[in-house]
């Protein structure tokens, strides 16, 4: 299902012509407001969380003109805080992702964009199951994808409000763990 997503995107901006007609380096920086939604199937399905935050994130990419750009981010997804009344479990979430954005233009200065890609999380916890601050990590790689309005201030200046949803599973376990909903302003200057 991976490759079929980046593969439709691919196809897709091959075919949007004339949104992001400028190549080059892409920067950028953002922050915004994140959510930790949990699968059914969790440990912590039925807690009560304290899960959203601040998140933070910044990317260097290339973008290849005609609507399609490759992004490499960093992103703090910020803290949580889960309790089922018997254990509490603090965490830190922090994610590396490479993914393909592809434009299709509404006007001369905007355009609605669509992303894929994947992402590789790490969530550094402590909880009191054990003793009074028991520490954990875990880690995984897994899907990302979103959609978002850019609106072009200057030919080097954009700024981009968009939502990304950023898949969470447990490999080890072969288990969903669920999901980061992050919305977020971007400011993005291409050189």
């Amino acid at each position: 299902m991976k490759q079929k997503l980046l593969l439709s995107l691919l196809i897709i901006g091959g075919a949007a012509s004339g949104a992001w007609a400028k190549d080059g380096l892409m920067l950028g920086l953002g922050a915004g407001k994140g959510e930790l939604k949990l699968d059914e199937g969790s440990n912590f399905s039925n807690a009560d969380t304290d899960d959203e935050d601040t998140t933070k994130n910044a990317f260097i990419g290339y973008r290849a003109g005609d609507g399609l750009a490759f992004q490499l981010g960093y992103h703090d997804l910020g803290e949580f805080s889960i309790s089922n009344g018997l254990t509490t479990l603090d965490g830190e979430t922090r994610s590396l992702s490479l993914s393909a954005l592809v434009g299709l233009p509404l006007t001369e200065r905007f355009s609605i964009f669509g992303r894929a890609g994947f992402h590789h999380w790490n969530v550094e916890t402590h909880s009191n199951v054990f003793g009074p601050r028991d520490r954990d990590d875990a880690n995984g790689t897994d899907v990302m994808y979103g959609a978002g309005i850019r609106g072009e201030i200057s030919e080097q200046v954009a700024i981009r409000l968009q939502y990304d949803k950023m898949k969470l599973s447990d490999e080890e376990d072969d288990a969903d763990i669920g999901d980061y909903d992050v919305a977020s302003v971007v400011m993005e200057l291409t050189l």
